[in-house]
């Protein structure tokens, strides 16, 4: 699967996110997801994903007691917690098998997306392990300062503050460089742009994209 162009794998993020959508039968979430477990542990990414999963799996967790605690019933709980792990975790699997340059190129060159857009999607992507890396930066700091984030729920939630406040601060003087750099380049100077990463679908991406999209229809017609 890993060998297939970045396209493949975003027809793949789509297909499971859009079946995800328009299904509320359990077993066929259950099922999307198990696929995602299984690709995750045959890629050989568990140490690269496997903690976001569980992150994801404990939110799915909260979403569904807060739902049932709201009053609804257990089948809407179940599949809309199931629904948000799912997408969640497709997006996640292209994104730990791809890089963020052939996803860019595939998005200008074969879903004819602007650049200026295909840029800030991916942007976006990148952005997020990036602020991950901060935050525990920064909570390593507060640390070696001697604080913390302890007494009752409440004084947490205000303590946090102190995390959060450094991560904006970074997070807009990195995009702030990042404007510079970008205008610097003359990035929206050229409507031609050119890529190094190989974007060319080959005769197996056909196959698997029409092969998985069959997949996926006939997991929601038929379950």
């Amino acid at each position: 699967m890993f060998s297939f162009a970045a396209f493949t794998k975003i027809v793949f993020a789509v297909c499971i996110s859009v079946a995800a959508l328009v299904t509320n039968n359990i077993n066929a979430l259950l099922l999307f997801f198990s696929l995602e477990l299984l690709v995750v542990l045959v890629s050989g990414k568990l140490d690269q994903g496997g903690k976001a999963i569980l992150l994801l799996v404990l939110f799915a967790a909260l979403l569904f007691a807060v739902q049932m605690f709201a009053g609804s019933s257990y089948t809407i709980a179940m599949v809309s917690a199931l629904r948000m792990l799912t997408m969640a975790v497709s997006i996640l699997l292209m994104l730990i098998t791809t890089k963020t340059q052939e996803i860019t190129a595939a998005l200008v060159k074969q879903c004819r997306l602007p650049y200026q857009y295909a840029f800030m999607v991916t942007a976006v992507f990148r952005f997020v392990p990036d602020l991950l890396e901060e935050s525990k930066s920064v909570r390593e700091a507060q640390a070696c300062r001697g604080y913390k984030n302890t007494g009752s729920p409440l004084k947490r939630i205000f303590g946090y503050m102190t995390i959060i406040k450094p991560m904006v601060f970074r997070a807009i003087m990195r995009s702030e460089n990042m404007a510079v750099s970008l205008e610097m380049r003359g990035f929206s100077e050229s409507k031609q742009r050119t890529f190094m990463a190989e974007t060319k679908l080959q005769l197996i991406d056909y196959l698997a994209i029409i092969a998985f999209i069959g997949f996926c229809s006939s997991i929601i017609q038929f379950i």
